[in-house]
């Protein structure tokens, strides 16, 4: 079970890439060994759970690590909390706390910054926000950047080489479809979702492209499967996914494309892992141990993880991590 109230351990400074990251309670000191067993390409092996129990969070990845900011704890509690996963040690480090807490917002890598975006401020489901917080790691700090054009949550976001774009969501007057993009110091309109719609996922494929996969426009029965693809100032439908799901993480592999992951229906949360590519070819991947909803989805260094999210529809959390050796990485 997750810890009470929303209170978030104090930011320390951010651990050197180069070297393994202080954790709580104790660091460890020998790398982990693929070589035992630890990671697989037909199956979802675990990692080391998270110190924090969450759902709802943002993930991403950021010097070779998983970062995940925010969330919800089981009583219902917005965090500040942010923490930093190391492969390499198969242990946690806390990261620099944020200046709000929020839960599902969507966090976004490019690779030498991260950017929190939108989600609901505080405990419940009633104050949206626009704010955009961006970490500079040699700041060592979050710091302000350009807000949303209108407060937003659930929404999801990727960078594509040169802008970070954001989708769907529900604003204070219901679901959102539009995608924008910040390029420099002010968001843009890019186009729109086929179908409108909150708690999906996105991914981008390295060559300029955010995929935004499932999500739903309301109650756990109006998941939809659908895939959307941006590319520089156009948004297209390209297909659907065969298994219709929200509270979803997604990530892309070289091999089989924009992967969704877990998801959540009003039977229960789901394991499924499903991939599509540009000529809308859905491979299945090997399903998750713990099905889970509101989770994470990062891949680092050709391994992908799945981490924290809720075992079971509504306010449930975990901090599981699972790991896949993708194919082709």
């Amino acid at each position: 079970m997750a810890p009470t109230g929303s209170a978030s351990p104090a930011g320390t400074p951010l651990p050197e890439t180069s070297q393994a990251p202080e954790t709580f309670p104790t660091p460890s000191q020998t790398p982990a060994d693929p070589a035992q067993g630890r990671l697989s390409t037909t199956a979802w092996t675990r990692g080391a759970d998270a110190p924090v129990a969450l759902s709802e969070v943002g993930a991403a990845r950021l010097g070779g690590q998983v970062w995940v900011a925010g969330g919800l704890t089981a009583d219902g509690d917005a965090v500040t909390t942010v923490q930093v996963y190391d492969p390499t040690f198969d242990s946690w480090s806390v990261g620099p706390e944020l200046p709000e807490a929020v839960h599902h917002a969507a966090l976004v890598s490019t690779g030498r910054e991260l950017y929190l975006i939108g989600g609901y401020a505080g405990p419940g489901f009633d104050t949206p926000t626009d704010a955009v917080r961006r970490l500079d790691p040699a700041a060592g700090g979050w710091a302000d950047a350009p807000g949303l054009p209108q407060p937003r949550a659930a929404g999801a976001g990727a960078w594509d080489g040169a802008r970070v774009v954001y989708g769907g969501g529900v604003t204070s007057g219901g679901l959102a479809g539009d995608v924008v993009a910040l390029a420099g110091d002010a968001w843009q309109t890019v186009g729109a979702l086929a179908v409108p719609r909150e708690h999906l996922a996105a991914a981008n494929d390295r060559q300029g492209r955010v995929w935004f996969l499932g999500g739903r426009t309301g109650g756990l029965d109006t998941n939809v499967g659908t895939v959307d693809l941006v590319r520089d100032g156009e948004v297209s439908r390209l297909g659907e996914l065969p298994t219709p799901r929200g509270g979803v993480g997604a990530f892309w592999s070289p091999q089989t494309g924009a992967c969704l992951v877990g998801g959540e229906e009003p039977e229960g949360t789901l394991a499924a892992v499903e991939c599509i590519d540009g000529r809308g070819t859905v491979t299945a991947l090997p399903p998750l141990q713990e099905p889970r909803h509101g989770l994470g989805a990062v891949v680092v260094e050709g391994v992908a993880y799945a981490v924290l999210g809720g075992p079971e529809p509504g306010l449930v959390t975990s901090g599981t991590v699972e790991a896949l050796l993708l194919v082709g990485e």
